[in-house]
């Protein structure tokens, strides 16, 4: 799209077989490399510091790739608005992930829960909005199963995660970490679920593999989310557990994808 006054949104055809396998493969053995560089050949202080680096460096550079395709949909009703919307969100992670790493590494408080949670749930209304604009614009009528998807499967993990929370976590309905954890995990469900649906429509038409494997990227975003929940839980979590690993790929993926889209542009 050289110039917004002309068919602003229309998709570049050329998204459609604009990327390879070998770059998501190339992303999973980097993503793989670095869980283990840190875990097992790097200090535990000096890497705690790496992936608190690493965790605000890598969604600092997808937003402000993102911004940039925000500037070239400039002048557009659909589009733009969904990117700034995307980016927004993943600068909001930037932000959670400094506020994390403070309370964490400079100050030894625990984290969680912590002021950084905001910037961490500000992520999935940002998703949402990205999601159901790209979603209404190509496919405006969602069909019944779909609908019903996004309903109900919140709904079943939300039950799930309250049988385990309240039996094997030992927390009691009546404690404020019982409704904290459902506010997140429902959040995170809810934008699992449309990613989905969203997976489903966008692999077909023109609407092209670069926004699939956006969605992918989402995708393992939420589903490191969800294991999170669950390990904080039972306390299990810490800066070099292998969930990190879903968030980076997401990120990675994400970026993969912003810059795919915008070369097309």
């Amino acid at each position: 799209m050289k110039d917004s006054d002309e068919s602003p949104e229309i998709v570049p055809e050329k998204i459609e077989n604009s990327f390879n396998y070998k770059a998501l493969l190339g992303i999973a053995i980097l993503v793989i490399s670095f869980h283990i560089g840190i875990n097992y050949f790097i200090e535990t202080d000096d890497a705690d510091t790496i992936v608190s680096i690493f965790s605000m460096f890598v969604p600092l550079t997808l937003a402000i790739i993102g911004f940039s395709v925000v500037r070239k949909y400039k002048g557009t009703q659909v589009f733009g608005k969904a990117y700034l919307a995307l980016s927004f969100g993943y600068l909001s992670i930037f932000f959670a992930e400094v506020t994390y790493a403070i309370y964490d590494i400079v100050y030894n408080i625990e984290p969680y829960p912590s002021i950084a949670d905001i910037f961490f749930f500000m992520l999935y209304p940002l998703l949402l909005v990205y999601l159901f604009i790209n979603i209404k614009f190509f496919s405006p009528n969602l069909g019944k199963k779909a609908k019903a998807w996004i309903i109900v499967m919140p709904l079943i993990v939300l039950l799930a995660y309250s049988v385990v929370s309240t039996t094997a976590g030992e927390i009691s309905i009546l404690e404020f970490d019982f409704y904290y954890g459902i506010i997140f995990v429902y959040a995170a469900t809810l934008t699992l679920a449309v990613s989905i649906v969203g997976a489903s429509i966008f692999k077909q038409g023109v609407i092209g593999k670069a926004w699939l494997i956006l969605v992918i990227g989402i995708l393992l975003n939420n589903l490191g989310d969800l294991w999170y929940y669950n390990l904080e839980l039972f306390g299990e979590y810490d800066l070099l557990h292998p969930v990190n690993m879903f968030w980076y790929s997401g990120y990675i993926v994400v970026i993969y994808a912003l810059v795919i889209h915008k070369k097309t542009l």
